[in-house]
């Protein structure tokens, strides 16, 4: 048996198609031509598109929509002339070829993105990374694959599935997919788990281990993989799948299902997204809201500032679907550690602590402004509300809100239509806010949760950081009582509290939320119903003792073991 990381849940029973990538070698030579070479690229960057564009159109007549809308984004990274920007001037400065220009002009690209501490925006890198060989491979005249054959139950193995990969494969034919390389939030796994199709990641040259015909059985839960099993465990996991799909067909029931306890109190299940696309999922799920819009994909995704009314169309779509459910736009988190390139962001040397998110909108503020005014005038349209992140002084939290003001009496001037009640919220993310809640408490309208900085400014392990993942961890004593004197805090001044980090999603972690008495969990549309589920099941009074209990330790060993027996018993 060989053991990785499940990303989508389930189990495929199939025979193992393993796909290889050849491999490129690439110097550096010196060209006197350099026009030739800049000719080359956009010709390689133009087929390309063109390539794409009719693989999203096969697509759309097959009605594979979410594979459709992931293209589309695919292919606005491809037609956005930033991109070969720096690859270009290689060759102009340098006199360098277009194979090496284009690996370390994009190669910088992918760079930045991999620095991010967002993991959701960090795994685009994996597009560009695509994107990046797919040039090199037509600039080298390299023959791709137009299409792989796939039969039913097949189980796709490779060292990486990119997502012009999927374009090029019968999806529906796919049981399965093992990939060396791969992350929870890439292209490749939202596609597998929308698809509900069992996807494990993270097993070293597992193209050498598997061969073309084996039989697999994988586990998208345990992150198991069994090359050509015996009949009785062929039984049991046949088992397993049956016991799966009612499972899945359960959960169906909690989609329009009030999130309450056993003993009466209710929460909202809510949905982080970013981008308008996901918005349908959010819906099919029957979230309660949208507990976190980041708006910074709306700016990666241009190639200039996008103006007031462009965000004006993207916030009033949310406002209109979501209705009367509250939904929470984040102000634009980017920074020296999100590099939008036209902001002209000087690099740091520690961004995680460096200009970024509301410092860097009050130091521009009217960028801040245009968005803060897009919002308003969405506003009118449904039930938004507006959240300023990584606030760390009430002084912060005052000059934005004084900016909103402002904001506000240059659209009654323009007498243009908003809702001059909008809820205005702040995240709680770095401990200097959570030590200080109830002051901030007392001057916003919500607070909003962001475990994923918390934990790493609280325990000073970067998230990303293999080398110390132990040492990152929402079961650490200090987290636990930051969260909880933040949603006291918030109850103490009669604001609603909730979170938008992983822990809101995290199972095991929920009862002891609930006993903290969080209003509000938002998570990927993915884990909502089971996220229902389990609220549901759950008795306010126990998870309270289970709190209790949690405060008593000073070890996060001692609380992790505390919530596995809770959910065991």
């Amino acid at each position: 048996m060989l053991k990785g990381k499940g990303i989508s849940k389930g189990i495929a029973i199939g025979k193992a198609l393993v796909l290889k990538k050849e491999k490129v070698k690439i110097e550096k030579n010196i060209v006197e031509n350099i026009d030739k070479e800049i000719e080359k690229i956009d010709f390689s960057v133009n087929s390309l598109i063109k390539e794409t564009e009719e693989s999203i159109d096969m697509l759309r007549e097959s009605s594979n929509n979410e594979q459709v809308k992931i293209l589309e984004a695919y292919l606005m990274i491809l037609q956005d002339e930033t991109l070969t920007h720096k690859a270009k001037e290689l060759i102009m400065n340098e006199k360098v070829d277009c194979v090496y220009a284009i690996e370390k002009g994009i190669g910088e690209i992918i760079t930045n993105f991999k620095n991010i501490p967002d993991e959701y925006i960090a795994e685009r890198a994996k597009d560009i990374e695509d994107i990046k060989n797919r040039i090199i491979f037509k600039l080298l005249k390299i023959k791709e694959n137009n299409f792989v054959e796939t039969e039913p139950n097949t189980i796709i193995v490779t060292q990486e599935l990119t997502t012009s990969d999927t374009a090029k494969i019968n999806i529906e034919n796919v049981a399965g997919i093992i990939s060396e390389i791969g992350g929870t939030n890439s292209h490749v796994s939202i596609i597998a788990r929308n698809k509900q199709i069992p996807m494990v990641i993270r097993i070293e040259n597992i193209d050498l281990k598997i061969k073309n015909g084996d039989i697999l059985i994988i586990d998208g839960d345990t992150g198991d993989v069994h090359i050509n099993p015996s009949k009785d465990l062929v039984e049991k996991y046949k088992k397993l799948q049956i016991d799966e799909k009612e499972e899945k067909r359960k959960l169906e029931e909690y989609k329009n299902r009030v999130a309450e306890t056993k003993d009466g109190y209710k929460v909202e299940v809510s949905c982080n997204i970013g981008k308008i696309s996901d918005l349908e999922d959010a819906v099919d799920v029957g979230a309660d809201g949208i507990g976190l819009f980041r708006t910074e994909f709306l700016f990666m995704d241009l190639d200039k500032m996008p103006s007031e009314e462009e965000q004006f169309e993207n916030y009033k779509i949310i406002a209109e679907n979501m209705k009367d459910k509250l939904s929470i736009i984040r102000t634009l988190d980017a920074g020296g550690d999100k590099n939008i390139p036209y902001l002209n962001i000087e690099k740091e040397d520690n961004p995680f602590l460096g200009y970024r998110a509301i410092r860097l909108c009050l130091g521009n503020k009217e960028m801040f402004k245009t968005q803060l005014k897009a919002i308003l005038r969405a506003s009118a349209y449904g039930n938004l509300a507006i959240m300023f992140p990584m606030i760390s002084t009430i002084d912060e939290l005052r000059e934005s809100k004084k900016v909103l003001e402002e904001c506000k009496k240059e659209l009654d001037l323009r007498q243009v239509k908003y809702n001059n009640k909008i809820k205005v919220g702040m995240m709680i993310e770095i401990p200097a806010a959570a030590i200080m809640a109830e002051y901030f408490a007392k001057e916003c309208d919500f607070f909003s949760i962001g475990t994923n900085d918390l934990i790493q400014y609280t325990v000073a392990a970067e998230r990303g950081n293999t080398k110390i993942a132990n040492l990152y961890t929402k079961n650490h004593p200090a987290v636990i009582k930051l969260i909880q004197h933040t949603i006291e805090s918030a109850h103490k001044n009669n604001i609603f509290c909730g979170m938008c980090g992983e822990a809101a999603s995290n199972f095991q972690y929920i009862p002891l939320l609930i006993g903290m008495g969080l209003n509000e969990f938002s998570m990927n549309s993915s884990a909502i119903l089971q996220a229902k589920k389990t609220i549901t099941e759950l008795d306010k009074k126990e998870c309270e003792k289970l709190l209790e209990d949690v405060l008593q330790y000073s070890s996060d060993k001692e609380v992790e073991k505390k919530l596995k027996e809770f959910i065991v018993s």
